[in-house]
Formats: C-alpha cells, sequence, structure tokens
C-alpha cells in the first residue's frame, strides 16, 4: 500500500508539471497568434495608405503638372488611412518623383527623371517615421515588443490610347426623358471627356460606332472637341453587331499610325440591346486578348444582354462591365472609367 501511494503522489506530481508545460506553451502560441494577426492587419492597414497616398500623388500630377501639389495630395491622402489605431503622416521626403520605363515583361520606376510622371511613396511605422513604430500586445512577454512595417507604392500616371465603340443602332432612338437613348450617351460621352482631359493629358482617343455593320469615325487623337463633334452628329438605326464594332475598336489601337507602342490599350465597348447581326463579340474579344488591350464593357438600359457583356470584359486582362438603367448613371459610368484610366500601380 506504500509503494502504490508513492507511486500515485509521483504520477499527480508528473501531471502537475505537464499541465504548467502546456499552459505555457499555450500562453506563447496565444500571444504568437494574436501579436502575428495584428501585424497582418498593420501591414494591410499601411499598404492601402501607402497606395492611396501613391494613386492621389499621380492623379494629381498629371491634372497640374505641379510636384509641389501632387505631394501635398499624397501626405492627405496618406493621413485619411489609419495604421494601428492613427493617421498615417508621411514627410514630403518619403515620396519621390520620376519617370517608368520599360523593362522586359516590367514597368521600373526611374527617379528624379524627366518626364515626371510617376510618383513613389515609402509609408512606414518604424523608429525614425512620424508616427513612430508599432506596439505589440503581447510580444513584450518575448522581448520583442516593437513591430516595425514598411511599404512602398509607386503609381504612374498612365499613358493610354482608348478606343470608344458606341452603339448607334434603332434601339437608341428609344425615347428617354426629355430625348432618347442616344442623346444620353452622347451626354455622357462629353462627360467622359471632361473627366478624361482633367485626369489624363497623355490619353489618345478614337472613335467607333456600330449598328448593323462598324465604321472607324475618329482614328486617335488628343483633340477632343473633333471627338464630340462626331459623337453629336452621330444617328440610330439599323441592328446590333457588337462583335464587328469591337473588331473596328481593336483595329483603331492596333493599326493606326499614332498608337504609341509603350501606351495601355483600352477599350471602351458600350451597347444598348442585344447582339443580333455578325460575329460574335466573344470571339472577336480573343483579339483584343492577345494584343494584350483591356475591354470595359457598358450596358445601358434594362433590355441589355449584360451576362454577354460581362463575359466580354472578364476575357480581357482587368476588363471590367459597367451597367446603367438611365442617363445620370450613364454619366456616373462614364465619369468612373474615365477616373480609372487615369492612373496605374506599379509597384
Amino acid at each position: 500500500m506504500r509503494h502504490q501511494r508513492k507511486a500515485i503522489r509521483k504520477r499527480r506530481g508528473a501531471m502537475i508539471i505537464l499541465m504548467a508545460v502546456v499552459m505555457i506553451l499555450l500562453f506563447i502560441g496565444a500571444i504568437f497568434s494574436v501579436d502575428t494577426a495584428y501585424m497582418h492587419m498593420v501591414r494591410a492597414e499601411l499598404r492601402t495608405a501607402t497606395d492611396a497616398a501613391a494613386r492621389a500623388g499621380a492623379s494629381t500630377l498629371s491634372r497640374t503638372q505641379d510636384a509641389t501639389s501632387a505631394r501635398t495630395a499624397a501626405v492627405t491622402y496618406a493621413a485619411k488611412n489609419r495604421v494601428a489605431g492613427r493617421n498615417l503622416t508621411i514627410r514630403p521626403d518619403q515620396i519621390n518623383f520620376g519617370t517608368i520605363r520599360s523593362s522586359g515583361q516590367k514597368i521600373e520606376f526611374v527617379p528624379s527623371t524627366n518626364p515626371l510622371v510617376a510618383v513613389r511613396v515609402q509609408g512606414r511605422r518604424d523608429d525614425t517615421s512620424p508616427d513612430g513604430n508599432v506596439t505589440l500586445f503581447f510580444g513584450q512577454f518575448l522581448n520583442v515588443s516593437r513591430f516595425q512595417p514598411r511599404m512602398t507604392s509607386t503609381s504612374a500616371a498612365n499613358v493610354r490610347d482608348v478606343a470608344l465603340v458606341l452603339d448607334i443602332s434603332g434601339s437608341m432612338g428609344t425615347r428617354l426623358g426629355a430625348g432618347t437613348r442616344l442623346t444620353a450617351l452622347k451626354s455622357a460621352v462629353n462627360v467622359f471627356l471632361d473627366e478624361l482631359a482633367d485626369s489624363s493629358p497623355l490619353a489618345q482617343v478614337s472613335l467607333s460606332v456600330y449598328s448593323t455593320t462598324a465604321s472607324p469615325i475618329t482614328p486617335l487623337t488628343n483633340d477632343f472637341s473633333l471627338i464630340r463633334t462626331q459623337v453629336a452628329a452621330l444617328p440610330a438605326n439599323g441592328l446590333t453587331a457588337i462583335g464587328l464594332g469591337l473588331q473596328t475598336g481593336i483595329n483603331s489601337l492596333r493599326s493606326d499610325p499614332r498608337t504609341r507602342p509603350f501606351a495601355a490599350k483600352t477599350i471602351i465597348l458600350m451597347t444598348d440591346g442585344i447582339h443580333n447581326t455578325g460575329v460574335s463579340p466573344i470571339v472577336t474579344v480573343s483579339n483584343a486578348a492577345a494584343n494584350n488591350m483591356t475591354v470595359h464593357t457598358i450596358t445601358f438600359s434594362r433590355d441589355a444582354n449584360q451576362s454577354l457583356m460581362r463575359r466580354v470584359a472578364q476575357a480581357t486582362q482587368g476588363g471590367l462591365h459597367f451597367h446603367a438603367d438611365d442617363a445620370a448613371d450613364l454619366n456616373d459610368v462614364f465619369r468612373e472609367i474615365a477616373k480609372n484610366l487615369a492612373v496605374v500601380l506599379i509597384e
């Protein structure tokens, strides 16, 4: 009996030691899991803030051509984002200007080189930054109490060649408010050109239209007044050959002598109806994808085939589909696309 009692006491002592070890391991695991999750969140917040600052700086630089204004915009937009519970502060010396250069399949930032089209922002929460480092919750128990994340983001005023491909089929003559669908489209194109002229001064635009057939109207140009005049004179008649229209837009970006080899190529394909003649846009969009062109699609009115146009957009890298039910929606869609064309993150 005496030997049995000793054995039981030994087992109890061993269990106490084992439980103590397990509790220590659980505590260390909790430290790692909580602080690791917090570190991931802070990195994501810092990435968002730094990207926003770089985009704002590049967009302002493209509009104003003034480095001081661009630097102010970058600082302002960084401060609109919280990182580890504090609005991010970026000093002017954390913002650099330069140009971009194509190198194989990559686009590289070249600092302090004209033309100034790109902005690089260094976002930091370290000992040298205005906001200081990030304090961890439990890391101090392991003698790791500080976290010092750094992010770099580079955004460039995007050099783009843009093809507008517009539906002028008979259904565009349908009454809409005080005018027609075509009237609303003409207004929306003016909104688009206004925004593009303000935010993307390096952009060129071509104009193509389609109904039963498709026709190029204006080759690539930075004279937006010419496109406005051509759009104002467009009539509405015929069927809806979306595929032919898309191919005409592709041709305008591929074979126009004014096309620029390093400019991003974007097609904006708009329709108010259903494809009903000629080759399908699902077929011709493959030509756009093969030539590294992005196709954004717009459907206007409830009659339009949104499913088809969404598939067309998704067939190209970065392609987006937008829908508008009325004239106000159409203005907003064209404005949003123009803003998205303005800048690109390259890092």
